[in-house]
């Protein structure tokens, strides 16, 4: 009896493994879901393809955007714009009002021409404080047949012009050409010295910067002015001519001579002929030996804002080569008058460009 008895457990466990067993084939297989597989596995099968779907969506949408949006367009949809942005947006405007090569200026003061060749007169103390050298040259750029004339005098407290003695040296990139005498030839404390460059007293022949050093032993003072010998190798023949382009703008033609093939460029300055500044505009061309008609471009909105019917006068222009450093010419002021064009032939329309920044 014993021996039967110890079977029934094992026999228990039997059945109830069979059972089990039975049941686990009616239990669906969640495994062959694909909503419910391993994050991995649906992330690669499943989500990957959505992913780049959407990244570039995203992308282009963003491509977009920044091709529509920019800083300017961002302030322009403010509602409400501080004082500072709404000056940045004006700021913007006027600059982009014209185009690149014209700029307008109000009064004589702010032509860049004339502040371009504006003699440098220099003032220094020394080191009591006690007077003063003022030194300066008549011009900034000289060209090869022209006499340089160089003035220098020393002044007081009271503003009293002093009698006295300068020594000066003339340099080439810190190389000692020579000296030169500054005298006083009209008993006026004012002491000159005239610098023929074409009797070759001083090895002064190759286009440069040169610099002249004056002192003043009596107050130890001394001070420098530099000038550039040029050789621009364009010139005006003097010829010009005028027409209102298709566009609206106003056209002068000056003719130059050009003496070697090179990049020049060329400024000029407009006025009316009631001398009221309208602006100025500028042009760099590759031109070869010889004659050649130059168009200078006067935008007509530039005209337009000066509010001044014609004529109008070519005040002043300038020539020079493209080399290090610039080859200018001395400034021009060819007094050129236009036909009188009414104001409004011109174009009042804003020179078209992007807003991008």
């Amino acid at each position: 009896m014993k021996t039967k008895y110890w079977l029934l457990p094992l026999i228990i466990i039997g059945f109830a493994w069979i059972g089990y067993s039975k049941n686990s084939e009616n239990i669906p297989d969640t495994a062959v879901s694909h909503n419910e597989f391993p994050p991995s596995v649906q992330d690669e099968q499943y989500l990957e393809p959505e992913k780049e779907t959407v990244k570039a969506v995203q992308k282009a949408v963003l491509t977009h955007q920044e091709m529509e949006t920019t800083p300017i367009d961002r302030i322009r949809r403010m509602p409400e714009m501080t004082q500072l942005q709404a000056a940045f947006v004006e700021d913007h405007d006027n600059y982009n009002r014209y185009p690149p090569e014209n700029r307008r200026f109000t009064s004589v003061s702010q032509d860049p021409l004339t502040q371009r060749y504006a003699i440098d007169e220099r003032t220094t103390l020394n080191e009591e404080k006690t007077v003063g050298l003022t030194l300066w040259s008549d011009k900034k750029y000289y060209l090869q047949n022209d006499d340089i004339q160089i003035y220098a005098f020393i002044q007081n407290g009271d503003g009293e012009k002093l009698e006295t003695e300068f020594t000066a040296e003339l340099l080439s990139y810190k190389r000692k050409l020579g000296n030169i005498e500054l005298i006083d030839e009209d008993n006026d404390q004012m002491y000159q010295s005239i610098i023929p460059l074409s009797d070759g007293n001083l090895p002064i022949n190759a286009p440069g910067i040169y610099k002249v050093i004056v002192s003043n032993d009596e107050h130890n003072i001394k001070d420098a002015i530099t000038f550039t010998l040029s050789k621009p190798d364009i010139s005006l023949t003097g010829n010009y001519r005028d027409k209102i382009s298709a566009d609206g703008n106003l056209i002068i033609e000056a003719q130059v001579d050009v003496a070697s093939t090179d990049r020049f460029y060329i400024q000029a300055s407009l006025y009316s002929s009631t001398h009221v500044p309208v602006g100025t505009t500028q042009v760099s061309q590759q031109l070869t030996t010889g004659k050649h008609w130059i168009p200078l471009s006067f935008a007509g909105l530039m005209i337009q804002d000066a509010n001044e019917s014609g004529p109008y006068v070519l005040q002043q222009l300038s020539l020079a080569k493209v080399t290090m450093p610039m080859q200018r010419a001395p400034i021009e002021k060819p007094n050129f008058i236009t036909d009188a064009y009414a104001l409004d032939e011109f174009s009042s329309s804003k020179y078209a460009v992007s807003d991008k920044l």
